[in-house]
């Protein structure tokens, strides 16, 4: 009313209140203090208007262009596509968004501020006299795609409707025939935006479908926080099932938020950034971190768990050195060992077989986007599969073996294919660390990047069923060694050797130097009798300067130094 036109919110509160007073029509009134709803970014209170908006009737009936749903309505076919075409992981996702959709009525398209994407929308002489239908949108549309969407709030309505033919839209309202040839001169543009939902609600039609054609629709994956089941999700599936009839997405996955270490939400606004975050630690290592996380829930976030993100971190990029350092002198082309049936009880066949396992646990879990579990996996066969035991054990072969030594390159050509495999695996969470190895690996500016390479296939290399047997035995002689060097103060392992009385047909396959790197000692020897285990005390004997091995060959060579008879012949010494 005319005595409101012009007043301040706070202002007119007053006036109405004394208005009510006057009329008689107020019965009591009493100011008190309650929580008022503030914007968050500003910290100021919002202010209420009843205003006219478009809407979308999510709960009445529609027909689709086939005719083939009449009495189906948006929220009816959201229903029906959450109910099992859609994978939803947490499993929870499902029930939180169908839940929220199920007692929608409507949706409110419009918002009413100085900037946005404008709804399309031109007025005659009355607010119910509009002209909003599918060949003036796309009219509309044709021009903004030229001029940008800051050309509505300058052109004029006959400006933007340039490419409008009234005379072949079905959709026509009544009354623009009765408004005269000049009706283009009269009409006044509209000054609602779109929700912001609508926009990024359409993604999957602007940036995938209409780039991409129909081939890449629905999209693998929608990605996104616990809140936006209300949010992106379901406002990117209402205007898919309205234009398409299918779902934007095959699957919806959801993850917590990141709060303090005490479970206060971090915010922007609070100077809660991860600025500081890149420059102490670099992406890779906040990559590991997340990849390590359960995101169903809420993340705490604390300096500490980055710190062991580092640390998880120099050990995968460790290993990653160690294989690529002793590459160095390996070609490809000219030095491959290809593995057979007959090294199949080799260590080197064992540690395929282990990477074997790996690649199909990490393709699973990315697969299932299980990602605490390809990290799990991936650093569990940094740190123990490879530092611990192979790596451990093939350290003596690839400094001291002769260069081409078929050992050694058998040993060369596994640790290419494992180099090979875990930096395709380690991409995804790594990728500057990986296209760094790749390159590294792979030796050539012209080598593709590694994140156009396709994952590891699984190996083909057989791997003696023994070998479960052989790495049990391996930790109990593990245990016997550290009791006897604890007992006899034997500082070096290599001072030791193991000699095994008995033992099954199926060990004595196996060859006693790889079964005694894979101890870390000198000698492992199978002899006949009871089943005994024996751990000796090699200090008497001679050690060898050179790979410090006192294997039983140790004498005196023809330059004056000790040396096994493998590091004589290494050398070319008698």
């Amino acid at each position: 009313p005319s005595w409101l036109q012009g007043k301040s919110v706070w202002d007119a509160n007053d006036l109405v209140v004394n208005r009510l007073r006057t009329s008689g029509h107020l019965f009591f009134d009493d100011p008190f203090t309650h929580s008022y709803p503030h914007d968050w970014r500003s910290k100021t209170p919002v202010i209420f208007r009843a205003t006219e908006q478009w809407f979308v009737g999510v709960d009445r009936p529609i027909q689709d262009a086939d005719g083939l749903l009449p009495s189906a309505s948006l929220r009816d076919l959201a229903m029906r596509c959450t109910q099992d075409e859609v994978k939803f992981v947490p499993g929870w996702g499902r029930n939180r968004m169908r839940g929220m959709l199920e007692s929608r009525p409507d949706w409110c398209l419009s918002r009413q501020r100085a900037w946005g994407l404008p709804i399309p929308a031109f007025y005659y002489q009355s607010p119910d006299q509009f002209l909003l239908t599918s060949d003036s949108v796309r009219a509309v549309t044709r021009t903004i795609r030229k001029h940008g969407s800051n050309y509505w709030f300058e052109a004029s309505p006959a400006q933007l409707l340039k490419h409008y033919d009234a005379s072949t839209d079905s959709a026509l309202p009544a009354w623009w025939t009765s408004a005269g040839p000049e009706v283009l001169e009269k009409l006044t543009k509209g000054h609602d935006i779109f929700d912001v939902w609508f926009e990024s609600g359409s993604s999957w039609n602007a940036a995938v479908r209409q780039r991409f054609g129909d081939a890449s629709f629905p999209i693998d994956l929608y990605l996104e926080g616990s809140d936006q089941h209300r949010g992106w999700f379901q406002l990117s599936l209402l205007p898919s099932l309205g234009v398409t009839g299918k779902s934007p997405f095959k699957s919806v996955l959801t993850h917590g938020f990141m709060v303090d270490k005490e479970g206060h939400a971090l915010s922007k606004s609070k100077g809660h950034t991860i600025k500081g975050l890149f420059e102490r630690y670099g992406a890779d290592v906040l990559r590991w971190w997340v990849s390590s996380l359960n995101t169903d829930n809420d993340v705490k976030v604390d300096d500490a768990y980055f710190k062991l993100a580092g640390e998880e971190y120099r050990k995968v990029r460790n290993t990653l050195r160690f294989l690529l350092g002793n590459l160095a002198d390996f070609d490809r082309q000219n030095d491959n060992y290809a593995l057979t049936d007959a090294d199949q009880t080799s260590i080197d066949a064992w540690a395929l077989g282990e990477l074997e396992q790996l690649v199909g646990e990490v393709n699973e879990s990315y697969e299932k986007f299980q990602y605490r579990r390809v990290n799990e996996a991936l650093f569990n066969f940094c740190n123990h599969t490879m530092s611990a035991m192979y790596l451990a054990a093939v350290k003596d072969r690839l400094y001291c073996d002769r260069a081409d030594h078929p050992r050694r390159r058998r040993t060369q050509s596994a640790m290419f294919l494992i180099a090979d495999a875990l930096i395709r695996l380690l991409a995804p969470i790594l990728p500057h660390t990986a296209e760094e190895a790749w390159d590294a690996l792979h030796r050539s500016v012209e080598a593709s990047s590694i994140h156009l390479a396709l994952f590891p296939e699984p190996t083909t290399v057989r791997v003696d069923p023994h070998w479960s047997s052989v790495i049990t035995l391996r930790d109990t002689c593990l245990k016997t060694i550290e009791l006897t060097r604890q007992e006899r103060g034997i500082d070096n392992p290599l001072d030791c050797s193991i000699r095994l009385s008995g033992g099954s047909e199926e060990l004595k396959r196996f060859d006693c130097t790889d079964l005694a790197d894979l101890c870390g000692i000198s000698r492992f020897e199978l002899i006949g009798g009871d089943d005994t285990l024996e751990v000796q005390d090699l200090r008497d004997e001679p050690r060898c300067e050179r790979s410090w091995k006192r294997d039983g060959t140790v004498r005196l060579r023809t330059d004056g130094g000790l040396l096994s008879d493998r590091d004589a012949e290494t050398l070319g010494l008698e």
